[in-house]
């Protein structure tokens, strides 16, 4: 084959071929927490801040008696933590381990409690707290609910 034809057939093939794809940068997520909830659940959110906080409780830990001024969505990583909710009949207490998850709607009255020997991890995520409302809001143990 003749060397300047053999050349302009290289430059067309060149000329034609498809670029080659720019590298894309890498993204990673590592999840924080993983749970399964056995409740359904549905809420109408407010715009307002979506926060998460990584909550270490010790044994003994006690949140006491009170309210969220949005939705929260809780995963717990370790540990048990033990929740008692007012709108449960006797207010019986309901134990949530590593893997579960629960939410609880806005200015839902519960207490909360680590009563094992070993720390509680878990991670919350507070959904469409209006401006200037805190996320935690003491309130009053309700009549019939004893820990």
């Amino acid at each position: 084959m003749n060397p300047k034809l053999l050349g302009c057939a290289i430059l067309a093939a060149l000329a034609t071929a498809a670029p080659a794809a720019a590298a894309v940068a890498p993204i990673v997520g590592t999840p924080l927490g993983i749970g399964t909830m056995k409740t359904p659940f549905a809420a109408k959110l407010k715009p307002g801040a979506l926060i998460v906080e990584s909550v270490k409780v010790a044994p003994g830990g006690n949140f006491g008696w009170h309210t969220h001024g949005s939705a929260v969505a809780v995963v717990i990583t370790s540990g048990t933590l033990t929740v008692w909710d007012s709108s449960v009949a006797n207010c019986a207490p309901q134990r949530y381990g590593k893997g579960q998850a629960f939410v609880e709607p806005a200015n839902h009255l519960h207490m909360a409690r680590n009563d094992g020997t070993k720390p509680v991890q878990l991670y919350v995520t507070y959904l469409g707290l209006p401006t200037g409302v805190q996320p935690n809001i003491p309130g009053t143990q309700p009549a019939g609910c004893t820990p």
